[in-house]
């Protein structure tokens, strides 16, 4: 298998900032997505340039999640995306104006436009997008990416994770998941496989993951394994120091790391 070991958040603050550049220091790390308006951007974004044999990309933010997320474009022309105190609305909030249509996609367009910029801008070479909640797969963002990503000659986006370690049958992404997939391969280029430890709740993923990868196989070759590296909270403690042991693990088993930009 070629896989994108990729980390999301990069830039949000000190903790998950330090714990990224230790994950590409030690080689586990392949990829990671910069929130270019968060406290840290500058520090991630100087590492980025230092490293130009790496991947990196825009974690494309349109929602509270540490909340003080805030656009980049001007908030008060954002008016289906944030609230009266310019900061973006909540993740469920517009996870559910996303599904009733009440969402501007001209405004998501915008503040993608000015997220992209920013980094292109600053002299890092954008490989890839994914989102903050992994909005990207609403049909809505998605329209947003077809018009701006050509604008930045950006053709790689994540797919919606289809490898999970359990059934999880309550969880609408498990049966949404093949769908929004087909959907982000159709319009974008992308892994054939994605899977995230946070968004299946998993626990020791990495050993389990690896055994599962020669039935992965036989439906693509390719899988983007996405961490959220951090040393202040237990499940970024452990999503850092497993991905160290799945990059060792996969390496001794022959499988190849690559960046996004050779997706």
């Amino acid at each position: 298998m070629r896989i994108v070991t990729n980390a999301d958040d990069f830039g949000q603050d000190d903790d998950t900032t330090r714990a990224t550049i230790e994950c590409f220091e030690n080689g586990s790390l392949t990829s990671a997505t910069i929130m270019v308006n968060m406290p840290r951007a500058a520090a991630a974004i100087a590492y980025a340039k230092s490293r130009p044999d790496l991947s990196f990309g825009v974690h494309l933010t349109y929602v509270l999640g540490v909340g003080n997320e805030a656009p980049v474009s001007d908030a008060a022309k954002l008016a289906t995306l944030c609230g009266p105190d310019g900061l973006f609305k909540p993740s469920n909030r517009t996870r559910i104006d996303a599904i009733l249509g009440k969402l501007s996609m001209a405004e998501i367009a915008r503040e993608t436009e000015a997220q992209l910029g920013r980094l292109r801008d600053s002299g890092v070479s954008i490989s890839h997008v994914d989102s903050h909640g992994h909005l990207h797969r609403f049909a809505v963002f998605q329209a947003a990416l077809r018009e701006v990503l050509p604008r930045f000659n950006i053709r790689r986006v994540r797919s919606a994770q289809n490898v999970y370690l359990r059934k999880l049958l309550k969880s609408p992404n498990y049966w949404y998941g093949p769908i929004w997939c087909r959907q982000i391969r159709g319009r974008f280029t992308t892994t054939t496989h994605f899977y995230m430890p946070t968004s299946a709740w998993d626990r020791e993923w990495w050993n389990p993951l690896l055994d599962r990868m020669p039935a992965l196989e036989r439906g693509g070759d390719t899988i983007e394994v996405g961490v959220h590296p951090g040393y202040a909270e237990a499940w970024r403690i452990e999503e850092r120091t497993g991905l160290a042991s799945f990059a060792d693990a996969a390496r001794s088993r022959g499988h190849t790391l690559i960046g996004w930009a050779k997706v």
